[in-house]
């Protein structure tokens, strides 16, 4: 039986560098490796990531691992592609130089606050880990509408082992004043410097809507354009910063290392969505306000926390980790040993029923076809953002 007729559900829908991308639900991928030696000795590298990760509570700002098995780690299914396709939509290049000449629109002041907090919660998860993320770059942010999350961890290592994917302007070579972090012209290793430069040059392009740099040409040659970038960033030669003052001090600070830990950066961030709650002091500097809606605002801010968490409670919201454990066959929401069915496209609600299904998929046979051939050997057709729309 071919994999299609087994699995009709199933779509391919990204090739990444190390793995191919299938939809098996639409909110579940599944990742499965290339067969050349390196790009699976790469995926084993994630798969160990997502096992330390299953010893602890999920991170809210990490994509989220439900199941993995040797050749295949279900996740999450960010359907909005990347950080990278986001900002791209959002102006205009010179097809020529790649120069930025406009930028469209920027996301609004309050969606890109929360990303920058979210991209620091992340990495802060991954420093309390004593990991760093080692590739940190819009590519390996993934969105679901508005909703941002850090992916691809074939690259994260321990903190203090060699940087090895230091990509300008995500990473920055060292120069002979850094002597106390590495040899000039070196990446140094992995730890707060790194990461939190990186995070510096994610938020310009966040803030900025292009990447450093990216809107002139500094050199004749456009394909030296690059090659300059490397040397100005090693000396620590930034382009100004003229946009939000209170954004504008968190990028300078991450690019001149000035947070000791991710932590304190995260911290720092935190405090960019505090206007959120500050609906008190609003409510009393504004003597037009009712005072029945005064009362009522209050009310129902204190009904809400207690609320949320016993939606969270009958929702089976909890911090339960998902261990790689074998389920012990029989059907679930419709979905046979033979196939998937239709009932579960709704019913899936919980980390746990999900947990299930893919260990039922894994069970059926689905990891075991979908490693035997590259995706067009198995009959596929690549469906680039089947759910990106509405």
């Amino acid at each position: 039986m071919s994999i299609q007729k087994k699995f009709p559900d199933v779509h391919w829908v990204w090739k990444g560098a190390i793995s191919f991308v299938y939809e098996v639900h639409p909110r579940i991928v599944v990742k499965v490796p290339k067969s050349s030696d390196f790009e699976r000795e790469q995926f084993l590298k994630e798969l160990r990531i997502y096992e330390i990760f299953s010893q602890h509570p999920p991170c809210s700002s990490i994509v989220q691992c439900f199941f993995y098995a040797d050749n295949g780690i279900f996740l999450e299914y960010m359907r909005d592609v990347t950080l990278c396709s986001r900002i791209q939509n959002n102006h205009t290049r010179d097809l020529e130089s790649s120069v930025v000449t406009k930028v469209e629109k920027l996301e609004p002041l309050p969606l890109r606050k929360k990303w920058m907090n979210d991209l620091a919660q992340a990495v802060a998860f991954l420093e309390s880990l004593n990991l760093a993320h080692g590739d940190l770059r819009p590519e390996n942010v993934l969105l679901d509408r508005d909703r941002l999350k850090l992916a691809d961890f074939d690259c994260t290592a321990e903190i203090g082992t060699d940087f090895e994917a230091c990509m300008a302007p995500y990473g920055r070579l060292l120069n002979s004043d850094e002597q106390d972090q590495g040899r000039r012209g070196t990446s140094g290793v992995l730890g707060p410097r790194t990461e939190q430069f990186a995070l510096g040059s994610l938020y310009y392009l966040i803030n900025y809507g292009f990447e450093v740099y990216g809107d002139r040409c500094l050199t004749e040659d456009p394909k030296e354009h690059g090659r300059k970038v490397v040397e100005l960033l090693q000396n620590l030669e930034f382009p100004k910063l003229d946009g939000d003052p209170l954004l504008d001090k968190i990028i300078g600070k991450c690019w001149h290392n000035k947070y000791a830990t991710i932590g304190e950066l995260a911290a720092s961030t935190e405090t960019l969505l505090l206007g959120r709650n500050n609906c008190r002091e609003t409510e009393a500097k504004n003597p037009c306000t009712p005072r029945w809606r005064v009362v009522m605002g209050r009310i129902i801010r204190g009904l809400w926390k207690p609320f949320r968490s016993w939606c969270d409670f009958v929702l089976g919201r909890t911090s339960q980790t998902t261990k790689p454990e074998v389920a012990s066959g029989g059907e679930l929401d419709g979905h046979s040993r033979g196939g998937m069915g239709q009932k579960t496209q709704n019913n899936l609600a919980d980390v746990s029923s999900k947990k299930t299904f893919c260990q039922n998929l894994e069970k059926c046979g689905l990891l075991q076809m979908l490693a035997s051939g590259e995706p067009e050997q198995l009959g596929f057709t690549i469906e680039w953002s089947r759910h990106s729309t509405g």
